[in-house]
């Protein structure tokens, strides 16, 4: 009776330090917000005053420092001893309602005048002057200029009308008749003023040079010339399109094992990885062999990462020596190269589009209008050099790509696949009640914060074990987090998970329950669009997956107020992609920098391709937000100096910016490579203090010892495997100076064992604390007692997370 006594003693007094300590981060956390935004205001805002630009000579006007500041406020920059999730921290936004109808539309016809009569607020913008002068229009005419062309627009001289056909028109309409127009508009402008330079005889003859030369190499009009060794043949192009859980890659992947040479290019190394495992092993039974010809003792594997299941039986699970073939892989992290393989398994940015293959296997091809990526799809698309191209992916798909074709010239044909088991949407919601969640749920959520507050709320509240799958976690964990959701004795009953569940991971899921219908997006909560609804929903009920082999999946949303969204995202139809996305294709780089004067900025690069470039109506450049031209200067500024092909590599690093530490350590590594020629991994690891979070771990995974504070390290490995991650793609692309390769492969493999650990710990901590409980007879805090709900967004998206939180938890 004592030893219950003093252990409610206990918590209460705990409960009340929570209390305390929640009403003290709630009242400095504004104040802390409100002092970074002070420190890290400095980035000079566009100016509407033409005169008040300071031209460089270069072109370049913005310090190191300025633009380090612009990133890690932009970013959320805390002091130590705090952490931040980004933007993932304002972890909901209210909830989705169907959308009204939209604002109404500039029609066709009135585009041009709409475009007039912005004319001279553009002129007056300094960043349009900046951006000229980065273009070569010389610094001492670009006034002039401009003021001779808006003189000329007002007199009715032409914006460019002739070259605009109405499907142009109708474009520009949608655009600048969107929410966010200023780009569309810019765009617009600009290419109707540099047409103008070039067509009259008022610009210097350097302008002229400058500006002919750039035009040349942004018109992209003619843009399958881009590809000349696919231009020499006509291919066969097969589309196998469905929802998820159709089996629509399942031909495509029998064609490539049939093939003498062939490849298959995903958006996911771990897709990558199965590919080549499964060819490698003989696990693909070939078109033209009958799989139910083959003895019973190989049966059929439906327990796959790929959108490959049939009735057929084609995936086997064993492998058959008759059907292995030599396979290389090649991914951003890991290249094995296989001496006379005749296949290959890659993620799509690491296709060779001018090697000549007998079947070319391009997966999720509906992310050609993805905003970052979808370049990469696009150019597979016009440029594989493929006898036989198959694409797999969703029906929305379908007439971009008959559009593309049609440049090319190319035959289409295009399959059709239906879903091999049943979807519904649940008549009711959970209505926010955690204790309905049962085994085989999968709970989405849309941020970190969000996913570890629902995995200690049904913890608390349920008693059920949560595996979780989110972006920041490297695919090997959310590997083995789903193996182990997917193993009915392994004791995880409910997947917790990101978006990150839509793609790539095989998941026997019963239910699909949406904790939300909108993502922060970097700037503002927005809803799921319907295909991201459905993607994300068809992971229910996946066909093989369960004893019943066509289970009906069930979709539902956690809160009621989001259940008639959810509805009318799963009835709506297929809605058509209206456009590819265009990107850094090969050469085009170093077409554009060439073009423009000496010293010139990769952003000057990047002004250029999404400014001045001309391009078909289907086509559309890939979105560059500020924060990644912030990011884009930052790196320039590091490379500046360096040959071109270095320069091109090293810009396209991916670095994660709002990630503080990782983005440092990546800086660090490119200037070690600009001055020294060799990076030293441990040291960079070492200075931002990473390879300390390591060994913490490593020290407590040795002797078993608790670690009370979770969330803070899991935080730092996930930090660390992202800083290896881009030290391994570096030594893909320059293995002399990024020499630590196999240090960075074992300090990369320690770190997903830890992270695996930590996930593990954090269930079998609150399975002992549950043991302890029931041991002394605690039954849970007083009567009326109502503990405060600490998992809630704080103020401004900062969040105490490390030495508050652990010395509460260790009293």
């Amino acid at each position: 009776m004592q030893t219950t006594f003093t252990s409610i003693s206990g918590r209460c007094f705990r409960h009340t330090r929570y209390l305390r300590l929640s009403r003290y981060y709630a009242t400095v956390t504004p104040r802390l917000q409100s002092v970074n935004n002070g420190v890290h205001s400095k980035e000079p805002q566009p100016d509407s005053d033409a005169g008040a630009v300071d031209l460089q000579p270069d072109g370049r006007s913005k310090d190191p420092h300025q633009l380090q500041a612009s990133l890690d406020s932009q970013a959320g920059f805390i002091p130590p001893g705090w952490t931040v999730s980004g933007p993932e921290t304002d972890n909901r936004g209210p909830p989705v309602q169907p959308k009204p109808a939209g604002p109404s539309r500039i029609p066709p016809k009135d585009v041009m005048g709409f475009l007039r009569s912005r004319v001279a607020n553009w002129c007056r913008s300094s960043q349009v002057i900046r951006r000229l002068h980065g273009f070569g229009v010389q610094a001492t005419e670009i006034e002039a200029l401009l003021q001779s062309w808006k003189r000329a627009t007002v007199a009715g001289a032409s914006l460019g009308d002739k070259s605009y056909s109405p499907h142009d028109l109708a474009r520009l309409s949608e655009r600048i008749s969107s929410a966010h127009p200023d780009q569309y508009i810019d765009q617009a402008l600009t290419t109707a003023f540099l047409s103008w330079i070039d067509t009259s005889s008022r610009a210097s003859k350097r302008t002229l040079f400058h500006i002919r030369n750039l035009r040349a190499a942004v018109d992209l009009t003619r843009i399958t010339d881009m590809f000349p060794v696919a231009r020499t043949m006509r291919r066969r192009v097969v589309m196998h399109v469905g929802p998820t859980n159709s089996g629509k890659t399942h031909n495509a992947l029998r064609a490539l094992a049939a093939s003498p040479t062939g490849a298959y290019a995903g958006p996911l190394r771990l897709l990558a990885h199965e590919i080549q495992e499964r060819l490698s092993s003989g696990q693909i039974v070939p078109l033209g062999v009958d799989p139910s010809s083959l003895p019973e003792s190989i049966p059929p594997d439906e327990d796959s990462n790929l959108d490959a299941a049939s009735t057929d039986g084609a995936i086997r699970k064993l492998g058959d020596p008759r059907f292995a073939r030599e396979c290389s892989l090649m991914t951003g992290e890991e290249r094995r190269l296989v001496e006379h393989a005749g296949l290959m398994s890659c993620t799509i940015e690491m296709l060779d589009l001018d090697k000549l293959y007998d079947v070319l296997v391009v997966d999720e091809i509906q992310m050609l209008a993805d905003s970052e990526r979808g370049y990469s799809w696009t150019g597979a698309v016009l440029g594989a050099a493929a006898r036989e191209l198959h694409l797999c992916g969703e029906e929305a798909a379908v007439p971009l790509v008959e559009s593309l074709i049609a440049m090319t010239g190319d035959e289409l044909i295009v399959n059709r696949y239906e879903r091999l088991s049943p979807l519904q949407v649940a008549d009711e919601s959970l209505y926010g009640d955690i204790k309905k969640i049962q085994k085989g749920d999968c709970v989405v959520a849309f941020s970190r914060s969000s996913i570890f507050a629902l995995k200690e709320r049904i913890e608390n509240e349920t008693g059920l074990r949560c595996a979780l799958v989110y972006g920041r976690l490297p695919p090997e964990i959310r590997s083995e987090q789903a193996a182990l959701f997917n193993d009915p004795d392994s004791g995880y009953d409910v997947l917790i998970g990101s978006d990150a569940v839509g793609m790539g991971l095989n998941l026997k899921i019963r239910r699909v329950i949406f904790d939300q219908l909108n993502k922060f997006d970097g700037n503002d909560h927005k809803a799921l669009s319907h295909a991201q609804v459905k993607q994300i929903a068809g992971r229910a009920g996946r066909f093989g997956l369960h004893k019943d082999m066509r289970e009906t999946g069930v979709v539902t949303t956690l809160n009621a107020a989001d259940l008639p969204y959810l509805r009318e995202a799963m009835d709506a139809p297929a809605k058509p992609l209206r456009y590819a996305r265009v990107g850094w294709f090969v050469k085009l780089f170093e077409a554009i920098i060439e073009s423009l004067p000496r010293n010139a900025s990769a952003t000057d690069a990047l002004d250029a391709l999404t400014y001045a470039s001309r391009l078909p109506p289907m086509l559309t450049i890939m979105d560059t937000d500020s924060t990644t031209r912030v990011l884009k200067e930052l790196l320039d500024e590091i490379v500046h100096d360096m040959p071109l092909t270095d320069r091109q590599v090293l810009l396209q690093t991916p670095v994660a910016y709002r990630d503080i530490v990782a983005r440092k350590a990546a800086l660090q590594m490119l200037r070690a490579f600009r001055d020294r020629n060799r990076v030293d991994l441990r040291r960079i690891l070492e200075q931002e203090g990473l390879l300390q979070v390591l060994e913490k771990v490593l020290s407590h995974k040795a002797t078993g010892e608790a670690m009370f504070a979770f969330s803070s390290p899991l935080h730092g490995l996930e930090t660390l495997h992202r800083v290896l991650i881009i030290y391994i793609w570096l030594y893909m692309h320059r293995p002399v100076a990024f020499y630590a390769y196999n240090q960075a492969i074992a300090l990369k493999e320690a770190t997903e064992k830890c992270m695996e650990w930590l996930l593990s710990m954090r269930a079998k901590a609150r399975e002992d604390a549950k043991n302890r409980h029931q041991k002394i007879g605690y039954r849970g805090p007083p009567t009326g007692f109502t503990r405060p709900n600490l998992s809630r967004p704080r103020a401004h998206g900062v969040e105490l997370v490390c030495d508050l939180q652990t010395s509460v938890r260790r009293d």
